[in-house]
């Protein structure tokens, strides 16, 4: 069973969350996220953090037997959520709630994909899937759906098949050099010889003129 992490950041549509209510999921809330998994009706299975921003009401919410707190100040509450799933088992781990807000907290959340290769950790809203690409990724959709790729920091050797702009061997610095793409043929492929490089899967289709 893939596990579902919520963040303390900004929520995703209520239509968007029923979604995923629809999919078996271990859910797992990192600290406040509790707040958001609790009212778009999901049943936590675990709250993991420092607890610094659970509150009475959440605590009252869930069985005391729930609540894992971890004190280390060297990692975030996310990164201490996605841990506690892997250590739990969970090959997959889904995010959601880690944008909006602090410009600041909706970037390390993202650079928190990094740090778990080997395991399939995606951050999901209803615009985008972001993902890791761990080597080489396939990126399906009908023509037209948009993709961005980012590097975080430097990535070389990074090539594309089947985006309407493909790339070879490219090396692709952190700019906005590979954002807003799209699928001419699906499955289209993403490859990156080294460096950190996220994958930014629209969930619509935007073709360019």
């Amino acid at each position: 069973m893939p596990a579902l992490v919520f963040a303390n950041g900004e929520p995703p549509s209520s239509e968007f969350l029923t979604m995923l209510r629809a999919q078996p999921y271990f859910v797992v809330a990192a600290d406040g996220g509790a707040r958001h998994a609790l009212e778009a009706g999901f049943a936590v299975d675990a709250v993991v953090g420092d607890l610094d921003s659970v509150t009475d009401e959440i605590r009252r919410s869930l069985p005391a037997a729930v609540f894992h707190e971890v004190a280390r100040l060297d990692t975030t509450d996310l990164e201490k959520a996605i841990r506690f799933c892997i250590e739990a088992g969970h090959s997959e781990v889904d995010v959601v709630c880690a944008g909006g807000g602090r410009a600041d907290h909706a970037l390390a959340n993202l650079s928190v994909l990094t740090g778990f290769r080997g395991t399939r950790v995606r951050i999901r809203d209803e615009a985008f899937t972001v993902s890791l690409v761990d080597g080489s990724e396939t990126i399906e959709g009908p023509p037209g759906t948009v993709v961005s790729l980012v590097a975080i920091g430097e990535c070389t050797g990074v090539t594309t098949r089947g985006l309407r702009w493909d790339l070879t061997g490219f090396t692709l610095p952190f700019s906005p050099r590979g954002v807003h793409n799209e699928i001419a043929e699906s499955p289209a492929t993403v490859s990156v010889a080294s460096g950190d490089l996220l994958l930014f899967h629209g969930q619509w289709v935007e073709r360019h003129r």
